[in-house]
């Protein structure tokens, strides 16, 4: 290891942030790729000292991620959590960075064991498939979450926030897919509430895009971490859902940076988080196939 100054180090941050404190945090990332590495980069510049990433097992860093990638040529073919894990070290020499590949929506038994040793997890996967199965997980063993995701165009995107106890994901998604605000954003085959559909509406945004929305989902973790410890400037949060608009695109974001932040209700007949049990939720699935059925 090389030598560092831990004092320096934090000595421009010190007075608003207390790395000592936040030392005893231990985020999951799962996802390394443009938006997970800027996320895990942040909390590490934020004092974060112990974090967990995960990835696919083989998710490598191709040429054509570098464009929009903090990792460049130098990486070029290594695993993503190999190459960022190095990244994060080089800002802090100190930060215990554990890495996994794995796939969350498969390995379900090594993913919550990865979940019970951590204190927040961040959801940076490209599919809802993984998104649900990290909410189950979350909501299962209580742990904080944040999701986020960049709208197809770069045009602006979302951050969602999951505390223990409060609505889940799953809720949040319902009530996004019943929202007239995003009819005209999204694609028509685009579906919030199916946990198989693959395909994110996030397919092509410029780095600037995907940093900027990583920035907001690094933020609004960073602030609840504040407000955890009662650290000035940290202030709560009004709300569980930000909209955040990289540029004009009516009638979702009516100017550039355009900002909301919303507090979506957690849904009575949720499957995730209602506490309904299993006959409960084996009803309404049936409900739900025979609606799909007769549209």
């Amino acid at each position: 290891m090389r030598q560092h100054n831990q004092e320096e180090l934090f000595k421009r941050t010190c007075d608003i942030i207390r790395p000592g404190l936040l030392q005893r945090e231990t985020p999951l990332i799962v996802g390394a790729g443009s938006g997970g590495a800027r996320v895990a980069e942040e909390l590490v510049r934020s004092g974060i000292s112990h974090i967990i990433l995960a990835d696919l097992p083989d998710e490598r860093l191709l040429e054509h991620n570098i464009i929009r990638h903090p990792l460049g040529y130098r990486d070029l073919g290594r695993l993503k959590t190999e190459a960022v894990r190095d990244r994060l070290l080089d800002i802090n020499p100190a930060c215990q960075v554990e890495i996994h590949g794995l796939d969350f929506a498969e390995d379900r038994e090594l993913a919550e064991h990865l979940l019970r040793k951590a204190t927040q997890c961040h959801s940076c996967v490209d599919n809802d498939k993984a998104r649900y199965a990290i909410n189950e997980m979350i909501v299962e063993n209580h742990v904080p979450a944040f999701f986020a995701g960049v709208f197809d165009g770069g045009v602006g995107g979302e951050v969602i926030r999951v505390m223990p106890g409060g609505p889940c994901y799953a809720c949040v998604a319902s009530m996004l897919n019943r929202s007239p605000r995003f009819e005209q954003d999204r694609d028509e085959s685009f579906d919030y509430s199916d946990p198989d559909q693959d395909q994110y509406r996030s397919t092509a945004a410029l780095n600037i895009d995907i940093s900027q929305i990583a920035l907001v989902h690094a933020r609004v973790a960073l602030n609840t971490l504040m407000e955890k410890y009662e650290l000035e400037g940290g202030s709560p949060m009004e709300g569980n859902y930000v909209l955040f608009g990289n540029r004009q695109s009516a009638p979702l974001f009516p100017s550039m940076l355009h900002c909301e932040t919303w507090q979506v209700q957690k849904a009575d007949d949720c499957m995730v988080c209602s506490g309904l049990n299993e006959a409960d939720c084996a009803s309404q699935a049936d409900e739900i196939m025979a609606s799909a059925t007769v549209r």
